[in-house]
């Protein structure tokens, strides 16, 4: 998420996706909004795959600005389609797929309740990026921290050439904010702003 903002950086409208990713993408410091009105967060229990389609309202109502959907891999695949949508009204958005081959909401409530996990995991899951380019996006998978600012970068400039591309991050199933983990621990105190680690 800091590097998704650092590559992108001021004019470009973050759409959330629901699901576990977007514990990461809510929380400063690890992404800033940078422009007024430049975040587009998905409602409570809004359908899963609502912010794919959302990105590409957000890039044919503001076509100057870059558009990022983040994205879980269950939510995407409820709408791969969009691709192809976004690729016929010359929609170039970036959707950031990070990838935990499971259902990460329900499994993180599973493992905080016994770890009893049930139709969570995906043991057969698409290809993300090759279906990107399937549909004429740039599509890309990223498995090395190295690797994520050159893909981010790589991204930006497929959709200053008018292509929408596809970021697919592989990530663990329960990486997710510390903030988040230590919720319900009454002693857990956020860091001061600008000290965060990550």
């Amino acid at each position: 998420m800091h590097e998704l903002n650092a590559v992108f950086g001021h004019n470009t409208i973050l759409v959330n996706e629901n699901g576990g990713q977007d514990l990461w993408s809510y929380f400063f410091p690890y992404y800033r909004v940078l422009d007024a009105g430049d975040l587009v967060p998905m409602g409570e229990q809004t359908c899963m795959g609502a912010g794919i389609t959302g990105a590409v309202g957000a890039k044919l109502t503001r076509p100057e600005k870059h558009v990022v959907c983040v994205a879980g891999d269950g939510a995407f695949a409820m709408m791969p389609q969009e691709l192809s949508t976004a690729v016929q009204y010359h929609a170039p958005v970036t959707w950031i797929v990070l990838n935990t081959r499971s259902l990460g909401w329900p499994k993180w409530s599973q493992e905080q309740h016994g770890r009893r996990f049930i139709a969570t995991d995906f043991t057969a899951q698409a290809d993300i990026a090759a279906m990107a380019r399937a549909h004429d996006c740039s599509g890309e998978r990223v498995e090395r921290p190295e690797d994520i600012t050159p893909a981010l970068r790589r991204a930006a400039q497929a959709n200053r050439a008018g292509k929408p591309a596809v970021v697919e991050f592989v990530v663990d199933t329960f990486d997710y904010y510390i903030g988040f983990k230590n919720f319900p621990n009454k002693e857990w105190k956020p860091e001061p702003s600008g000290t965060a680690t990550g």
